[in-house]
């Protein structure tokens, strides 16, 4: 077993491994583990990326920018996860160091999509009066501060508890708070490396099985044992049939993806508009890893080494 094949597999291991706490957490009642010290708000808050727009804000440690990849919403997001990451990582063999990168990076691509799209959907700005939206009408009617004067009506300490439970009710009213999870944009960054890795393994396979085929033929004509070799030939052939047809499936199979993934984002219902970003998130992943392999590739095609 090569180390990259050792590496990659160890990848896989670890990313299964740290979403189990996760998956443990969401079905803590049904698994009779309600006793458990730390709360399920309490690990979700440890663990989720929480952020509030459109005054951007981070409300929760900056660790969660990598851990809220390993959190799952439930066992079906998990499942289906875990095997394309497991099915994709494995096809690409590229190694322990690798697939983290492709998968982290995917994840943060994700993340900043996520984040600045709504923070560009719910900036504070002037509207048309039929595309006016409650953010902007209680950012509009709301004084930012309490008046100062009030100070003198009331005590100072009850001015400032008035002041502070104030600022509380319009931030909620004006700004969004979004919590992300889930490795979808991470996975979606592997299959992106993959899809590059299938075109260029077709590719190989096409062009590279008839530069080989002459090669025989011209060797059988000059060997005695031209029988053997036809044999040899014969079987070369069969296995080159099958991996073409594999690989076929595969590439078919990411590109039925790809077009469900651009179908979703071409949804025009308003209603749908936070599932638009999500996949929007998915698809930046998707051309995250697409892009990452791509340079990869070029970096071994001219021995550029970084």
């Amino acid at each position: 077993m090569s180390s990259f094949q050792t590496g990659t597999k160890a990848a896989v291991l670890a990313a299964i491994s740290f979403s189990i706490p996760s998956l443990v957490s969401t079905y803590r009642e049904r698994l009779g583990l309600t006793e458990l010290k730390v709360s399920k708000a309490k690990f979700n808050e440890n663990v989720l990326f929480k952020y509030q727009v459109p005054e951007l804000k981070v409300l929760s440690p900056y660790y969660t920018v990598v851990t809220h990849m390993f959190h799952h919403k439930d066992l079906e997001h998990f499942l289906w996860n875990m095997y394309t990451l497991t099915s994709s990582t494995l096809y690409l063999d590229v190694g322990f160091e690798q697939t983290a990168f492709l998968f982290i990076g995917g994840g943060i691509t994700g993340l900043l999509t996520h984040i600045f799209k709504w923070k560009s959907k719910l900036t504070l700005s002037p509207e048309p009066a039929d595309n006016i939206n409650s953010v902007s009408v209680m950012d509009t009617l709301l004084p930012k501060e309490l008046p100062q004067g009030l100070s003198k009506i009331i005590n100072e300490d009850n001015f400032k508890n008035v002041r502070d439970s104030y600022n509380q009710v319009r931030n909620q009213l004006t700004n969004k708070v979004f919590s992300i999870c889930g490795s979808s944009a991470g996975v979606y960054a592997l299959v992106g490396a993959e899809t590059v890795q299938i075109v260029c393994d077709l590719f190989k396979t096409i062009f590279g099985h008839g530069n080989s085929r002459r090669r025989k033929s011209i060797k059988n004509k000059e060997s005695e044992y031209g029988r053997e070799e036809a044999e040899e030939e014969e079987e070369d052939k069969n296995k080159q049939v099958d991996k073409l047809v594999t690989l076929e499936v595969n590439a078919f199979s990411r590109v039925n993806w790809l077009i469900a993934e651009i179908l979703a984002l071409l949804r025009s219902n308003e209603s749908l508009k936070h599932d638009k970003i999500l996949n929007l998130a998915h698809m930046n992943g998707f051309i995250f890893g697409a892009t990452v392999m791509v340079i990869w590739k070029l970096q071994n095609l001219f021995g550029i080494s970084l």
